[in-house]
């Protein structure tokens, strides 16, 4: 299966890359917020594209943080 950049899954994968990386289990709210930080800085200041897609690109890491990390605040936006 493809992976395309920028999609919901392909942030899910960063995150859970640099999750392994570092040995951080899913209670480690620090350094996982400190990925999540990290990627959305870079698409912020380091990312040269059109608005329109650092726009979607941030929407879909914030839902892949959201999905992997932060399951309460999937269920209560339910």
């Amino acid at each position: 299966m493809t992976v395309l950049f920028g999609s919901v899954e392909y942030y899910e994968r960063e995150l859970l890359h640099e999750a392994k990386q570092n040995h951080v289990n899913k209670q480690a709210d620090d350094q996982i917020s400190m990925t999540y930080s990290r990627l959305k800085s870079e698409l912020l200041n380091d990312f040269v594209c059109e608005e329109r897609i650092r726009v979607e690109c941030l929407e879909n890491l914030k839902q892949a943080f959201c999905r992997l990390f932060k399951p309460s605040i999937r269920a209560t936006a339910q």
